[in-house]
């Protein structure tokens, strides 16, 4: 018991911040966010990547639809300057107003290319070099080489949508892939993520509910007695203080019990030295009053010659010396130690022999105790001293109490059997009182003598006013803690 104090102190230092359960709890948070972000992160370089695809495949597509436009405008002014050129055999054809317009046409859809690819302003300057030929002179031979500067133009044209339309192609499978990509790779994060801290939570709140179970059952085994083991702790977190705490209120509680055993060991040898010493001056009444009688009727005896009278004082000394010696035996009974285990006995002589020992108390003189025995009842599988021990002090307590109140009426003591139980009914024709700490003791004492025994102890104030005490024990011994 020196090391309480030390174990008190232990028990009352803070576990280490790194072991506790709320920084784990604080740990696997911030693991989590740190995940979280990291595969955020990851996840939104690649849908930059991504973006970045989706953009260059619409400035592609805007690249294309400009470069469509183009080489259609091309494409009918080399049909124009074809027929022109064709129609005019041998002659020289003016400028029609509609070249005009298709020149100016192209040089703004031209104009409009320059912001995808340089290079297609050395198409418009050819074709601008041939067409101001044109306008300066629109000959034959001028228009011819428009017409062949367009045909080429739209050759050209027409490789580089074909280019396009390949880059186009490309970027949209790339596209499609990256996307894929990042599609199952967000799906690989969650997974592995979930199965990741799922496990570890799984693996830790598990851990958890097994040892708080188990911690658990060491503690009904504790309110049950069962003390002899302690519990294993394989953890330096608050739990596993609380489990150290445990095997040491254990160990307290074992030697708080043997204290209070040792207690009332001692108490009930004290109360019972009173009982034995009142008992010992009431069986000293008993006995003197028989002694005077037997010396006073051998007296008589000496001076009578008459047989009637001789025989008569001689029954009158045998049934006082057999009252001197009952007073004797039960006396000697109330002395003599019963045996502690528990063993198959007579309920009935038990309580009588209880009661009759009560009647001796000089102190209860003015009390009287009727006693109803079940003669139906069995035999009990139970511990004679405990039920003796216990038996005295709750009629010693409910004579005390008639005394006090004065009451004239009797008290009874009955037994009885209820189905596999056996029962002692104390009834005291009392108005009782609020149970004080010498009670309370008494009524924790009664209960430690029963609870090995499978016993029970009902204390209650009944109408009329009666005191009603009662014991219930079973009859094979069913319930009991060996």
């Amino acid at each position: 018991m020196d090391d309480l104090p030390e174990a008190a102190a232990s028990d009352a230092s803070p576990v280490p911040v790194w072991r506790s359960l709320k920084a784990r709890g604080w740990l696997a948070a911030v693991a989590l966010l740190a995940y979280l972000l990291g595969s955020a992160a990851y996840l939104s370089h690649e849908r930059t990547r991504v973006l970045d695809s989706v953009a260059a495949l619409e400035q592609l597509q805007r690249h294309d639809k400009a470069l469509a436009l183009a080489e259609a405008a091309v494409g009918a002014a080399v049909i124009d300057v074809a027929e022109i050129s064709s129609a005019a055999a041998g002659e020289d054809p003016p400028l029609p107003q509609e070249i005009v317009l298709y020149m100016e046409n192209c040089n703004r859809l031209f104009a409009a290319l320059d912001a995808f690819d340089p290079a297609y302003a050395l198409l418009q300057k050819a074709v601008v070099r041939s067409y101001e030929g044109l306008r300066a002179a629109p000959v034959r031979a001028n228009w011819i080489d428009m017409r062949e500067t367009l045909h080429r133009t739209a050759e050209a044209l027409e490789g580089r949508r074909g280019s396009l339309a390949l880059q186009i192609d490309a970027l949209t499978r790339g596209y499609q892939r990256q996307y894929e990509r990042v599609t199952l790779e967000s799906w690989v994060l969650a997974v592995v993520g979930f199965l990741l801290f799922g496990s570890l939570a799984a693996w830790t709140f598990g851990r958890l509910a097994r040892d708080i179970r188990a911690l658990e059952a060491h503690a009904r085994r504790i309110v049950r007695g069962e003390r002899g083991v302690a519990l294993p702790v394989g953890r330096a977190d608050e739990l596993g203080r609380l489990m150290h705490a445990v095997n040491r209120m254990a160990e307290d509680l074992d030697e708080r019990e043997r204290q209070i055993e040792l207690d009332g060991e001692r108490r009930s040898h004290a109360e019972k030295m009173r009982s034995v010493a009142a008992l010992a001056a009431g069986v000293a009444h008993e006995v003197n009053n028989p002694l005077a009688v037997i010396s006073g009727t051998a007296q008589v005896l000496r001076s009578q010659t008459d047989p009637v009278e001789i025989e008569a004082g001689a029954e009158i000394i045998l049934e006082q010396a057999q009252r001197a010696g009952q007073a004797a035996r039960a006396l000697a009974e109330a002395a003599a130690p019963n045996p502690a285990a528990s063993d198959w006995l007579d309920l009935n002589a038990l309580v009588q022999r209880v009661v009759q020992l009560n009647g001796y108390d000089k102190r209860w003189r003015g009390v009287r105790v009727e006693f109803e025995p079940d003669a139906a009842l069995p035999a009990v599988h139970s511990s004679a001293d405990a039920l003796q021990q216990v038996l005295m002090l709750w009629l010693a307590s409910g004579c005390d109490a008639l005394q006090r109140e004065g009451r004239r009426a009797a008290a009874k003591v009955r037994t009885r059997g209820a189905g596999r139980m056996a029962e002692v009914l104390m009834l005291f024709p009392v108005a009782g009182e609020p149970w004080d700490s010498a009670h309370q003791r008494d009524a924790q004492l009664t209960r430690a003598l029963l609870a090995p025994l499978g016993g029970r102890l009902v204390l209650a104030q009944d109408a009329g006013p009666v005191l009603r005490i009662q014991l219930t024990l079973p009859i094979d011994g069913t319930g009991r803690k060996d």
